[in-house]
């Protein structure tokens, strides 16, 4: 007997039927695409229904259907047993600096709960600020993986001159590294030479929760 299809196989193959892009998915629940990846990988836990609804709509099917279970009224018996990864709380911090380890954290905000398997590389930050908008807003949580260097592209924490630290895209140009806004409105934070050292790496952004 075959493998059960998991729910993320049924989300990308039902997204696959409508033609639709995971950048048009991730629009339409107001979420990144590294979101939408991670559902269609399973590599997030279980959804919630505050999730799984606004999903299934955008795919313009059902959470039964998702979720593999058999639709009301067909009279089927079982339905599917969806595994679910061990999700671990990780602390919600309002605030990142430098600190001797790297990364001080700043306002312990309580916590939330991510699928991680080595929970104390991570935490959470709530966002602060429009300068990443639309893609992610003030008061969103965006988890985050504690470490010092990051690849071209990716979303970053960093901390600027002992501020506190600051979410945006990593552009590095050679030896010229761009922090980039999302929001047009901002301009880029360009580093070169000396300047290299006012900048620190904190972590990666690895996905981000609207907050309602």
């Amino acid at each position: 007997m075959g493998a059960r299809e998991t729910i993320g196989a049924r989300i990308r193959r039902r997204r696959l039927e409508l033609g639709v892009s995971v950048d048009d998915l991730a629009r339409a629940l107001g979420k990144n695409r590294t979101t939408v990846y991670r559902y269609e990988n399973s590599l997030i836990g279980s959804l919630p229904s505050s999730v799984l609804r606004p999903l299934a709509k955008a795919l313009d099917t059902t959470p039964e259907a998702l979720l593999g279970w058999p639709e009301p009224g067909t009279g089927a018996r079982e339905p599917e047993i969806v595994p679910v990864r061990a999700l671990h709380p990780i602390p919600v911090i309002g605030r990142v600096r430098a600190g001797w380890n790297g990364v001080a954290l700043e306002e312990t905000l309580g916590v939330d709960y991510a699928d991680v398997g080595t929970p104390d590389d991570y935490f959470f930050l709530r966002v602060q600020g429009d300068s990443m908008a639309p893609d992610i807003n003030d008061g969103d949580i965006a988890l985050v993986h504690r470490q010092p260097t990051a690849d071209d592209g990716d979303i970053v924490v960093a901390v600027v001159n002992g501020e506190a630290g600051t979410i945006k895209r990593y552009i590095r140009r050679g030896a010229t590294v761009i922090l980039h806004p999302f929001n047009a409105k901002y301009d880029d934070m360009v580093f070169a030479g000396s300047q290299l050292d006012e900048l620190i790496i904190t972590g990666k952004v690895i996905e981000t929760k609207r907050k309602w």
